[in-house]
Order: structure tokens, then sequence, then C-alpha cells
């Protein structure tokens, strides 16, 4: 059995509106699993749209059942249609918007951050979060956000688990999390503007994000539920259309979809890898005869035995959300409309459903991963490599 009890992590990636899918299996996993209405989480991370529902179930982690449909209901709220308008009147819009802009202000983009910055508003309150730290259901919170001159990744962490760290994949910043964070994780590059955070500038965290599951890592988490905004790419490479011809648009559509490439899928093989690894070493030293706390994997002081497996459930869509822009899997198939930026209600109410429905038809999967015991643990585990053969 574990030393100490289990500290499980939220970690949600990012994909624009596609982020109302979490909002769904969220919503079932805290009306079917919370423990005196407390959030079964208590480490979350996020980035750009995931940072925006990581950040509200940190805030309300202590009374996680009551307040799940709050998430649902801003979401369902956010309904901006200059969003979605052409891109050409939009550059127009911006442009006029940006002439007229006092100089403080942020640099020209195509879309107007306001909406965005109001919804960010409501979702996020401070007062609860300092609440949920001094009550314990929340051990840490983290947000990643891009810096916009080196291009790198950061992470803006607070808890009492929080610990700065400056490795060569990314940059942990201890602060105190207010909305600017949050408005910088979801600044996609172009369409809104670069936050101004400290002497620096910060731009959407999945644009350099190659470790989604590291703060959460760093924060103790020994059980990790990632949740995805779409199913990942197939192996093969897709078939085109007949009819089909590259457009700058196309282009432009690629880009922003690598935005929200999920790297959680690569991170999860590399821990799954280290577990077996280290449980492998781990044996000759178990006899040891000092008993002392086990010491953090990269500390100098740590030996293989002292490493803690980590645990992965990765949840994705059972279908596909993104636009297939021209390229589609199905030859027949007509391209549909852009979806990262469809704040449309109906939309939204779509991919909640979608999700909490897949969280549903997973409901034992789910339950073995909250199971404290080893024996429904294991169960788990066994699922999940059965899945992946």
């Amino acid at each position: 059995m574990d030393p100490s009890p289990p500290i499980f992590g939220l970690v949600c990636a990012g994909g624009g509106a596609h982020g109302a899918y979490q909002v769904g299996v969220l919503k079932y996993i805290h009306e079917k699993f919370c423990a005196d209405k407390r959030s079964p989480f208590q480490v979350f991370a996020g980035s750009s749209c995931g940072s925006l529902n990581t950040s509200f179930y940190a805030a309300e982690s202590h009374h996680a059942f009551d307040s799940r449909l709050l998430l649902e209901e801003l979401w369902l709220g956010f309904h901006v249609p200059a969003y979605h308008r052409s891109a050409l009147k939009s550059m127009m819009i911006s442009s006029f918007r940006h002439w007229r802009r006092p100089k403080d202000r942020a640099t020209w983009s195509l879309l107007d951050p306001a909406p965005m910055r109001a919804i960010l508003q409501k979702g996020f309150r401070r007062k609860n979060l300092e609440r949920a730290f001094d009550c314990g259901s929340t051990l840490g919170i983290a947000v990643a956000a891009t810096e916009l001159v080196s291009g790198r990744a950061c992470w803006f962490l607070e808890g009492p688990r929080a610990s700065a760290w400056n490795i060569f994949h990314s940059l942990g910043v201890c602060a105190k999390i207010e909305v600017d964070h949050l408005a910088a994780s979801c600044s996609v590059p172009v369409f809104l503007p670069p936050v101004k955070i400290g002497r620096y500038y910060f731009l959407d965290g999945s644009v350099s994000l190659v470790k989604p599951l590291s703060a959460a890592l760093s924060m103790g988490a020994s059980r990790i539920l990632s949740i995805a905004t779409d199913r990942p790419l197939p192996l093969a490479l897709p078939e085109y259309e007949s009819r089909f011809r590259p457009r700058i648009s196309h282009v432009i559509r690629m880009l922003l979809n690598r935005l929200s490439h999920d790297s959680a899928w690569d991170e999860i093989t590399e821990i799954q890898t280290f577990n077996r690894f280290y449980e492998a070493l781990s044996r000759k030293s178990k006899n040891r005869e000092n008993h002392a706390l086990p010491a953090p994997l990269f500390h100098d002081d740590a030996k293989p035995s002292d490493y803690q497996p980590v645990e992965v459930f990765q949840f994705s869509p059972s279908r596909r959300i993104r636009d297939s822009f021209g390229i589609a899997e199905n030859p027949q198939s007509l391209p549909r409309k852009k979806t990262r930026f469809m704040f449309h209600k109906r939309f939204i109410r779509e991919l909640i459903d979608l999700g909490y429905r897949d969280a549903s038809s997973r409901h034992d999967d789910l339950g073995a991963f909250f199971a404290p015991s080893p024996k429904a643990r294991r169960r788990w585990l066994f699922f999940m490599r059965r899945r992946r053969a």
C-alpha cells in the first residue's frame, strides 16, 4: 500500500471553445465522486481555456458539489458573435479600436479581449481560492503561459505545495494567481493581445508547452486526470479530397491546431517508462535499513526506491471535434465550420453534453481511478494496458 493517501491532480488542455467538453466531464465527476461535497482533486493545472476550468475548481474545491453547475452556466453565457465574424470585418474593427486606444494599452489584435476577460472575472473568485487553501481542499494551482520575447513556457504556481523551478522545458514561478494570469494563458497569438504581468508580456500557454503534466507532478500529484479537448491525431496521414487545393487559410488553421496540440499523450508515455524503470531499480534497494521519508525524484539525495509511481488517466472525446478544413478522414465528407472560436450557445451545449455522456460511459473506469484501495487501482492499470494493446 502507499505510505500516504494519493494526491489527485487535474490537468486540462487548451482548445478554445472546445474547452466546454471538459466542463461536461468535470460536471459528471463532481456530481458522482465528491466526498463530503469536496472536489476529489487537490492539485490543479491548466493552459489556455483549460486554465479557466481548473482555476474555477481550484477556487471552489471546498464545495465543488454545490458549485458544479456554475461553470456550466458560465460557459453557456459565453456567447460572443464578434469571435466568429469574417476576418476582414474583424481586422477593420480591430484597426479602428487600436487607433483609438490609449497609449498604455495592449498592442493590436484581431479580436477584442474584453469578452474573454469578463468571463474570467466571473469564473475566478480569488477569495474562494484563499479559502480553499486554508481548509486544505486545494494544495496547488498552476497556470501556463508563454513569455512573449523568449517563447519559453512559464508556469505560475500558488499553494502549499508550490515551489519554483527552472529546467530545460519550462520555468516555474511562484505568484499570487489573478485574472491577468488566466487572461495571459488564454491569449491566442494575433487573435488576442499579450498580457503584461510584472515586467514581462505573456501569451497563450499552449504555444510552448511540451510538458503539460509537469506542474501537477511538481506539486506532488500521484494520480492525474488529464482531459483533452479533442481526440489524438491518427497515426496515418489523412487522405486528401480530390477537390482539395492548399490555401493560406489552411496554413493559418493548421497553426491554430498546433497551438492546442495536447502533448500530454507523449508525456504519459514517458511517465509509464519511468514507472517501469524505477520499479525495476527499486526492487534492489527496498530492504534498506534507513526508513527515512522518500526524497523527490530530482533531489540530489534521491534514491531509486524513493520514486513513487504516477498514474495518469488521459480522458479524450469519443469523437473528433476539431475541424478537418477540407482534409477529411472520410474523403466523401464535407469540410465543417471552424469551431475553435465558435462560442455559440448551441455548440457549447452540445460539447458539455458530449463530455457528460463520455464520463458517464466510463463511470467504472473513473470509479477505479478515484478508489483509494490498491486492489481497485490495479484493476484500473490493467484496463489501461488493455486499451493500449
